[in-house]
């Protein structure tokens, strides 16, 4: 490897910081464009074109990059492509059934706890500041969350939430374990096999593939947005721990609850204006450890 992964011991780089920060914004951006394109057209649908859109977006920034074609990282990009279409599907469908505000941060949820188990269990150990902007970033996870008694939150939808979320979690851990050299061609394999996927699951289910009029334009921002913030957060995983990949992926929803409460009016709890700024305090710390 080119770049090696800590294990918990070293300082997260004002360059990682950077790059889940554009992450952060461009998916937690494509996923509330999604949430509407969802609720106007077959979420199913929705998924599918947002991931084909994404393939050459991101097959795009894979040449201008470079790097290694690894078959190993390829693969590992599919399996990665296999959760991302989990994820992407359930979260869309959950979109429909139940609020942006609500589903939303329950994927991120289970799909930050996956990679910080894992990362615990694989003996990271992140400490002093960092270890505290961490903490936080999990209490922000928490208040950005599911509001008890919020009738719009259904169980279906909270359900679909959760599969959503072991759906990205997979996506998070295969990911970063591929290496460095290989630049975004493991992303662009993940991207591809998602669509593929998706596409299967609109023909299997004998779902609508034409759009609606108003959706088209909030597919399109859904699926370019994903790709280009999915290369950042890819990059960046290949060199950081997994415990602060899990909290950075459960911040993304940070973005999608803000711009559904502006652009929707959707209202949002003290408790979760609460958890933005925790997010803003986590990251502020993280970077200065």
């Amino acid at each position: 490897r080119s770049q090696h992964r800590r294990c918990g011991t070293g300082p997260v780089s004002g360059t990682e910081i950077a790059l889940v920060a554009v992450a952060t914004v461009l998916v937690g951006s494509a996923d509330f464009f999604g949430g509407l394109a969802s609720r106007r057209s077959e979420p199913i649908a929705v998924a599918a074109w947002s991931q084909g859109i994404g393939v050459p977006a991101i097959a795009a920034v894979a040449a201008v990059v470079g790097g290694e074609w690894i078959v190993r990282d390829l693969g590992f990009g599919a399996i990665a492509g296999m959760g991302s279409a989990v994820g992407v599907s359930f979260l869309y469908l959950g979109f429909a059934s139940s609020s942006i505000g609500g589903v939303a941060p329950t994927a991120a949820t289970v799909a930050a706890a996956l990679p910080i188990v894992v990362g615990i269990a694989g003996g990271e150990r992140p400490e002093g500041i960092v270890a505290l902007g961490l903490v936080l970033g999990v209490v922000a996870i928490g208040l950005v969350g599911y509001v008890p008694g919020d009738r719009r939150n259904t169980a279906v939808g909270l359900g679909m939430g959760i599969i959503s979320g072991v759906g990205f979690g997979v996506m998070v851990i295969a990911y970063a374990s591929t290496d460095a050299d290989s630049g975004l061609w493991s992303a662009v394999s993940g991207r591809l096999v998602a669509a593929c996927l998706a596409a299967l699951a609109v023909a299997l289910l004998r779902s609508e593939w034409r759009l609606s009029a108003d959706a088209r334009v909030a597919t399109g921002l859904a699926g370019g947005l994903a790709a280009f913030g999915m290369a950042a957060f890819v990059t960046v995983s290949q060199t950081a721990d997994l415990i602060v990949l899990g909290v950075a992926l459960g911040l993304f929803p940070t973005v999608t609850v803000v711009l559904s409460a502006l652009v929707l009016r959707g209202p949002m709890r003290r408790s979760q204006w609460l958890g933005v700024a925790c997010a803003a305090v986590a990251v502020t710390l993280i970077s200065l450890g």
